[in-house]
């Protein structure tokens, strides 16, 4: 370390983090665990309604599953960590190597997440603008697109974290930030890491989806006028209807679970690249909660399913009622409440 001292170093950054009392801890600790444990239910609920009924069994649901466990994986493997450090005030006595491998996990669990909803953009993107292209999209082809979701964000998060690359160059403030005799867990990042890493992880997949989005919205708006101005009395233009209809709802339903994501994960990657930018000056306040708005994120994806999708709606239903454990089957269901065609 160079002849400038810790005090020097520290003394136009953040303070450290609030400390609070047991009441305040325990309160806090109480409140957030509500957010796993409504994420697991709700994702479990959702792979075994995909699993379980036959309208849900397509390509593009593939990725709704993966996606369940990726949120799952969220809960189980990071969010029970992050509860830990509000109960101990930020102490961390479960050693340096699984600090990094939780901060790495998170990083790695964040971009699988977007790079799923990436996927679900360009499944509906060739749903509605390139059909004939959309028949090519074979389970081999999802699978092959599942094992890049899931690998390539490796490398942004394990490979640089463990190798310590988001610390090149800020050795001597994390020297006096977080000593070790501190017990702590922070993840500070320079730079480099937080510009490259939070384009991959976040701005880069949103600018895409977003441009998807605007060429669904786009094709949708050209093809419904195409539709009016046919002869709606001939079957095959009814089919036809019926078809882009259910392709463009599943489009709608997919825009409002990326625009959930994206409102929900922006604090936070703002202030991942601004926070370095500026010298380490965002309080940790401001930091936890916006850590804790993108986990809520994990939790939410079921409720949109349920509130946007009829398919999942009547899925979630069954389940709920134990229809399932009693044996109706989905054509019985259909037939006892008049629903013989529900749509997504």
């Amino acid at each position: 370390m160079s002849n400038i001292t810790c005090d020097e170093i520290m003394a136009d950054k953040a303070g450290p983090p609030p400390m609070f009392d047991a009441v305040g801890r325990y309160t806090i600790a109480t409140i957030l665990v509500f957010i796993p444990v409504m994420t697991i239910a709700g994702n479990a609920i959702t792979i075994v309604a995909v699993v379980t009924h036959r309208r849900l069994r397509n390509i593009t649901n593939a990725f709704v599953v993966s996606l369940a466990v990726a949120d799952m994986s969220v809960a189980l493997c990071v969010m029970p960590f992050g509860i830990y450090q509000q109960l101990t005030n930020k102490e961390w006595m479960l050693g340096n190597t699984f600090c990094t491998i939780v901060t790495s996990m998170d990083v790695m669990l964040c971009t699988v997440s977007i790079f799923h909803l990436s996927c679900m953009a360009i499944d509906r993107y060739l749903a509605i603008c390139r059909p004939f292209l959309h028949e090519r999209m074979t389970w081999r082809v999802v699978a092959v697109m599942l094992f890049i979701c899931w690998v390539v964000p490796i490398f942004i998060s394990f490979v640089p974290i463990m190798n310590k690359w988001n610390q090149i160059g800020i050795e001597e403030f994390l020297d006096c930030a977080a000593p070790p005799e501190l017990n702590a867990c922070p993840f500070f990042v320079n730079i480099p890491f937080a510009l490259i890493c939070s384009a991959i992880a976040f701005y880069i997949p949103v600018v895409f989806m977003g441009v998807c989005n605007w060429k669904i919205y786009l094709a949708a708006r050209r093809q419904a006028m195409q539709i009016r101005s046919l002869d709606t009395s001939l079957h095959k233009h009814h089919k036809g209807k019926g078809k882009f209809k259910q392709e463009t709802k599943a489009a709608k339903t997919l825009s409002i679970i990326m625009g959930c994501f994206s409102v929900c994960w922006f604090p936070f990657f703002i202030f991942n690249i601004f926070d370095p930018i500026i010298g380490y000056k965002i309080p940790y306040t401001p930091w936890a909660v916006a850590l804790w708005l993108g986990y809520l994120n994990s939790m939410m994806n079921p409720f949109l399913y349920y509130k946007f999708n009829r398919n999942f709606k009547f899925a979630f239903r069954r389940i709920f009622m134990c229809k399932i454990c009693r044996g109706i089957s989905e054509y019985e269901e259909s037939v006892i409440t008049g629903n013989t065609q529900v749509s997504e």
